[in-house]
């Protein structure tokens, strides 16, 4: 039996969450097969405040993740707040139910990152699950209700307790690796 795939902790609103996923991505695509589990992890939970985009923890990460995001063709997006994530990744979660989870995974980060959307809004992101195919209705529900905020809730207590934050961060056998990974670094740690 195969041992368990490296588990990949990101939030949807952590630019560098979003980098290192579209590594993994390319990644996985070039291999033919999924190499990490992808588990979602908040930032920032409520009920903390909001974080400032003109403040030092967030100015300090958008300009790491720029200089990386540059060579790439990557262009950020100043946004106008950093939304709480709960809700952009329950969503994600519903994508997994239904199929598309890494689409609706891509467009959102999209959303946020590069066109400077607020994905902390539930009309956006029923707008996004709409553009992915998914029913209008019964995604609003789903979010209206809460249905995967205690999954979300979990994933980031379990981030935490193996001291996986800040994220992104890769749970390996051999134990947490933080942080941005290109892709030459990935496939090291990743393939045998």
């Amino acid at each position: 039996m195969d041992p368990p795939r490296p588990l990949f902790w990101y939030d949807l609103v952590d630019p560098l969450s979003w980098l290192l996923d579209r590594e993994l991505q390319a990644l996985e695509e070039e291999d033919g097969r999924p190499l990490v589990r992808r588990a979602p992890a908040e930032w920032n939970p409520p009920p903390a405040p909001l974080l400032d985009p003109r403040g030092e923890a967030w100015r300090t990460r958008r300009e790491e993740a720029a200089g990386l995001a540059g060579p790439q063709g990557i262009e950020l997006a100043e946004p106008r707040l950093v939304p709480w994530s709960r809700k952009a990744h329950e969503l994600v979660l519903l994508g997994r139910e239904e199929g598309g989870e890494a689409e609706l995974r891509q467009a959102i980060f999209r959303a946020f990152h590069a066109e400077g959307r607020d994905i902390g809004r539930v009309d956006v992101l029923v707008g996004i699950a709409v553009d992915a195919g998914l029913d209008r209705s019964h995604t609003k529900a789903v979010l209206d209700v809460d249905r995967h905020a205690a999954s979300v809730a979990r994933s980031t207590a379990e981030a935490r307790e193996a001291d996986a934050l800040p994220l992104p961060a890769l749970r390996l056998e051999s134990g947490v690796v933080r942080g941005f990974h290109d892709r030459h670094a990935l496939r090291t740690l990743l393939i045998p």
